[in-house]
């Protein structure tokens, strides 16, 4: 049977409109997501002097560690990122100055309580909170595995004559039971009796024993980055 023109018309009139609501969906549950930028030094500024930073120092108020990963949501074709993040942190170092500016950064060892991770993202219509339940139950398996752990033994690097200081240390990280080679790209900066010290690991969830997330509603990228932001006081 051959269809009217009025026919043909009305059925792509309907077509862009499912084309249009579809649309409309699509924004409101990715294109209205939202999530923080990666941690990173609060503010730019002088380092103190090579003596003023030596001695032991421990992770303070205002401290934040976390994961960011790409995700697809419902089976979307863009994907957006889960920011997850904790103030749950312990640990320490200790800075030495061995003479012409070098400065020692040796015992490095911070826990995170990752049972307490908390979703920093946000969609329109959708609460993360169901996304943290199923990655901590399900796949960091908290109640079995309730933190993660990094450690390095020491690096000496030569203290900048202004700003921050960028460097790379190699360590272990330790989740869900393995324990892994990592390296971490931090910045430091340090006066007045305080610290910050900023910064990203990247790591393959699989490596750790961990499969990605796959839930009913979102599906989760390997890699993840570990971000971090902690405010240190002198022990």
């Amino acid at each position: 049977m051959t269809r009217s023109p009025r026919a043909i018309l009305l059925g792509a009139a309907a077509l862009l409109v499912l084309v249009a609501v579809g649309a409309v969906v699509a924004w409101v549950l990715i294109g209205a997501h939202n999530a923080p930028p990666q941690l990173a030094l609060s503010s730019a500024g002088p380092s103190g002097s090579a003596s003023a930073i030596a001695g032991r120092w421990t992770v303070g108020p205002g401290s934040q560690v976390g994961y960011r990963a790409r995700e697809k949501f419902i089976n979307q074709p863009a994907e957006t990122e889960a920011v997850a993040r904790t103030s749950k942190i312990t640990g320490s170092l200790v800075v030495s100055v061995q003479g012409d500016g070098i400065v020692k950064i040796s015992q490095m060892k911070f826990t995170v309580d990752l049972a307490s991770l908390t979703s920093q993202d946000k969609y329109a219509n959708y609460k993360v909170y169901q996304r943290d339940f199923f990655v901590r139950s399900i796949y960091l398996q908290t109640d079995s595995f309730p933190t993660a752990t990094f450690t390095a033994d020491s690096v000496s690097v030569p203290l900048p004559a202004g700003g921050p200081l960028s460097l790379d240390i190699n360590g272990k990280l330790t989740v869900h039971g393995s324990t892994k080679d990592v390296t971490a790209h931090v910045q430091a900066q340090a006066g007045g009796g305080q610290a910050e010290v900023a910064g990203s690991i990247s790591a393959d969830m699989r490596d750790f024993g961990i499969d990605p997330p796959d839930i009913s509603f979102t599906r989760a990228e390997p890699m993840v980055t570990i971000e971090y932001d902690l405010k240190m006081v002198h022990a």
